[in-house]
């Protein structure tokens, strides 16, 4: 015995997570269409089975913007406490007394020892819509049963026979087509035998002829070659003939250049040998320019620079005078404010714990305004907060007593319906019960019944006319609630300002003790005179700084006067130097120096001539060199150029262009006519090749004949009748085995419907009718010994019938009582009467079953359920609640 006690799902279809926990009897998933009801019983298939048997893909699984999904599903099987985990990756496992990893193990695991996944999904799990094809019409039902119960599988094992052995007939008749061209191929095949012999003779004369071309051109080929070579060496020699002409003209144009630059060389000697003679002239004037035009830099830029020392010194000087001055006004200064300090310090004294005691308040001051000031933003003041805090007591007791008053119409509601259920269904009890009383037990008559019915019918007036004045007094009280949370709903802003008015009156009460303006007015006085005094302190700060200065500004006038005094000695120290050179002033000097500068820079230009003039004589040395050498070489040039053409004269007495030409000629049209014979080989090749495995094709043909009459006469005595003989007693047994299930269905489904009827029904039959020449499967229900169509039941009837034969093929599949009942949306094509009876139907009989999962959006399954499920989609995301079964 199975029983699903708690399934957990992450990541699956459009569950985040959820927990959803099933017990025995009735269990109802219930909510709208696409909140995620049906995802559980995937949920449930996947865990136990795995993608295949569900018929689904895990991409189609794993909710969206997630990597994977994984699940697990705990159950007791025949007690035992077991634990199936199953994840997209993979990665599965389920314990209990014994453990099994991988997805594929679980599940044969499963197959082994709980039932097949055909059986599960055929016998336990009833999908959306077989009950109401089951009571739509004959060919819905009869097509669900031959489903269910795998008749369909023997009648498509008939067909595919019956496929086969028109397969064996066709096979058959396309050999005997075949062996009927065999005098035809035998014909064919001697063609291509001639055929084949003719293309080797014709093969053999052009090979001799392509033999005898071929060694008429390798003798052209030598020849050619030989000629090719001695025109090869003359366009060789040609080229180098007119190489060494270009180099001989080469070398002729180099020796008049280098004549010419010879030429040039001689010229610039002389001119630099002048220059050379002017520059040993002008070098003493040159040197004296430069001693003197160095002195003149040296005594000019250091007399500038003392210059410049001594004007930063007197400036430096001019302000040390006046920090003196100052100086010594600071320290006359300095006793006047040193007495004011004094008196002002015993004023300070006199209001310093007036200031200290207010600084110690004014944090509560500012606390005590700011909260006025919240009060005021708001228009409150402390008697309207005391009575809105009052009005919120009140509210808060009024609402207490409202919800036990709630709790208490609750209870006595949900009494009175326990009471009206009781006494409806004993109504319907007492209307159909025969012999005893269901009440009472005494002997049942018509009078007896009648009063129990009548007081029955008057409580259950009385009931619903309390459970009305219990609707009113209920909504009475909802909306004083309304009312009252209205007013709840400003419960957190009173609490603050009555907390705020708690405050101020604290406060007030604590700063009435002080004389809070005499202390602000002696603070404020304080701080002016503490103002006053830090001033006074800074100046006799700054004072006493300058006026300690004094002695030490007066020795720095000191350092500085005997500084100047010694700028103006070095200063004499330099003037001296120049009379030392002959020169009265520094003016003088310089007059020398630029009268000299002219024959410097005239030096500086002719400086370099003796170099130059070196340089130029080495250089003619080198041109004469290089004429000498460029002299030979042209020699040289000459004799190989005679030798060149010596060869060339050679080479034309054994080469004739004419006879290079006519042999080329000639080679060319044998060389062309030699291909043609290639080619005309190749093609009888090919064809040759193709007539041969022509010729090989059609003796295989004619081997494979007496292979395929031997197939043939096979076909024709055995195979064919044997499969026949085989199709009709499986026909046979097909039909035993589609009548002994109709018969166990209909057995079940007569205990089910009789049942289900109270015994109104003893039966139902199965009948195969032909109408209009159509086979159907018809149903007749028993009724007192007779058989009726079922357009004799009622509408609760014709439901219960179409339970009844769907739990029938369920109760077939596992051989005996249901353990476990899952429906998918039993009642999505059913109108809202036969919707009522399959209610009733279910709360009556599916108790029977140990556990039963059912999934609607019915609100009338509610009333069979033991335990409500309830499952909506918030942003996209299935949420599981449990609600109370009613």
């Amino acid at each position: 015995m199975i029983l699903l006690k708690e399934l957990q799902i992450k990541n699956f279809r459009s569950h985040s997570d959820s927990k959803i926990e099933f017990d025995t009897g009735i269990n109802l998933i219930a909510g709208r269409n696409g909140a995620g009801k049906s995802s559980i019983l995937e949920a449930i298939l996947v865990s136990f089975y795995g993608l295949k048997p569900a018929g689904l893909r895990k991409n189609d699984l794993v909710r969206v913007n997630s990597s994977g999904y994984s699940l697990n599903l705990t159950f007791y099987l025949n007690g035992e406490k077991l634990t199936i985990s199953r994840k997209s990756n993979g990665e599965s496992i389920l314990t209990g007394k014994e453990i099994v990893e991988g997805d594929s193990n679980i599940t044969e695991w499963v197959e082994r020892h709980i039932c097949p996944a055909h059986v599960f999904t055929g016998a336990i799990y009833v999908r959306q819509g077989e009950i109401d094809s089951i009571i739509r019409d004959d060919e819905s039902r009869e097509r669900i049963i031959k489903q269910i119960t795998r008749i369909e599988d023997y009648e498509n094992a008939w067909k595919n026979l019956g496929t086969v052995i028109r397969m064996l007939e066709r096979e058959k008749e396309r050999l005997k087509e075949f062996l009927r061209q065999e005098e035809e191929i035998k014909r064919r095949k001697k063609e291509k035998e001639e055929e084949v012999a003719k293309a080797k003779s014709e093969i053999e004369r052009l090979q001799d002829l392509e033999k005898r071309l071929s060694e008429e051109l390798e003798g052209l080929k030598i020849r050619l070659k030989e000629l090719e070579d001695y025109k090869t060496r003359l366009e060789l020699l040609k080229k180098q003939e007119n190489s060494q002409l270009q180099e001989i003209r080469g070398l002729e144009e180099r020796l008049k250049g280098l004549e010419k630059q010879l030429e040039e060389a001689n010229e610039r000697i002389a001119d630099l040998e002048k220059m050379t003679q002017e520059a040993e002239e002008l070098r003493p004037k040159a040197e004296r320019f430069l001693t003197l035009e160095k002195l003149l830099t040296e005594i000019s830029l250091a007399i500038k620079e003392l210059e410049k020392e001594e004007k930063k010194l007197a400036e430096k000087l001019a302000g040390i005078n006046a920090q003196i001055k100052k100086a010594e006004e600071d320290s006359n200064r300095l006793e006047e404010v040193r007495r004011r300090i004094e008196e002002l310090e015993k004023e300070l004294v006199e209001f310093e714990s007036s200031y200290k005691l207010l600084e110690t308040l004014r944090a509560k001051i500012e606390r005590l305004q700011s909260l006025k000031a919240k009060l005021d933003e708001k228009s409150l003041t402390p008697e309207k907060v005391e009575k809105l805090y009052s009005l919120l007591s009140k509210a808060r007791e009024e609402e207490k007593e409202i919800d036990e008053k709630l709790k208490k119409l609750t209870a006595k509601k949900s009494s009175l319906k326990t009471r009206g259920k009781q006494l409806k269904k004993a109504v319907e009890e007492l209307k159909s019960a025969e012999g005893s009383c269901p009440v009472c037990g005494r002997e049942l008559d018509d009078e007896h019944r009648k009063k129990i019915l009548v007081e029955y019918k008057e409580e259950m007036r009385k009931i619903v006319e309390e459970l009305a004045r219990a609707e009113e007094v209920e909504k009475t009280l909802k909306e004083k609630l309304e009312k009252i949370e209205k007013t709840l709903a400003k419960q957190e802003a009173v609490l603050k300002y009555k907390q705020m008015v708690e405050e101020i009156n604290g406060l007030e009460e604590e700063l009435s003790a002080h004389d809070i303006e005499k202390l602000t007015a002696e603070s404020e006085e304080y701080k002016r005179i503490r103002e006053r005094l830090d001033g006074l302190r800074g100046q006799q700060k700054v004072l006493l700084s300058s006026a300690g200065k004094l002695d030490e500004l007066k020795n720095q006038r000191r350092e500085i006067e005997e500084l100047l005094k010694e700028i103006e000695n070095k200063k004499q120290d330099l003037y001296k130097r120049v009379e030392e050179e002959d020169f009265k002033s520094l003016e003088e000097l310089e007059k020398e120096v630029k009268r000299l500068r002219e024959y410097h820079n005239r030096w500086l230009g002719l400086k370099d001539s003796a170099k130059r003039l070196e340089d130029e004589v080495k250089r003619r040395e080198k041109l004469e060199r290089e004429i000498a050498e460029t002299k030979i070489d042209l020699d040289k040039a000459n004799e190989e150029l005679k030798a060149i053409r010596a060869q060339i004269d050679d080479l034309l007495e054994v080469y004739s262009e004419n006879e290079h030409r006519r042999l080329n000629e000639e080679y060319l049209k044998k060389s062309k006519e030699l291909s043609g014979l290639k080619s005309r080989l190749e093609i009888l090749k090919e064809s040759l090749q193709t007539a041969e495995k022509d010729l090989n094709f059609l003796k295989e043909q004619l081997a494979k004949m007496d292979e395929y009459k031997r197939k043939v006469d096979v076909f024709e005595k055995t195979a064919i009748p044997e499969l026949t003989k085989i199709r009709e007693k499986f026909r046979k047994y097909r039909n035993l085995i589609a009548e002994s299930s109709m018969r166990e269905v209909e057995r079940y489904a007569s205990e089910i419907f009789e049942e289900l009827t109270e015994g109104k029904y003893s039966g139902i039959r199965l009948k195969k009718v032909t109408e209009r020449g159509k086979e159907k499967l018809k149903v007749f229900v028993v009724y007192q010994g007779e058989e009726r169509e079922i357009g004799f039941l009622s509408g609760g009837e014709i439901i219960a019938l179409g339970l009844a034969f769907r739990l029938a093929l369920s109760m077939f599949m596992i051989r005996g009582r249901i353990p476990l009942l899952i429906l998918d949306e039993p009642t999505p094509f059913l109108d809202e009467e036969r919707r009522r009876k399959l209610v009733d139907v279910t709360t009556n009989y599916l108790r029977k079953i140990p556990q039963v999962i059912i999934v609607s959006h019915d609100e009338e399954l509610k009333d069979a359920a033991d335990r409500v499920i309830f499952v909506d989609s918030q942003g996209g995301v299935s949420r599981v609640r449990y609600v109370e079964a009613q």
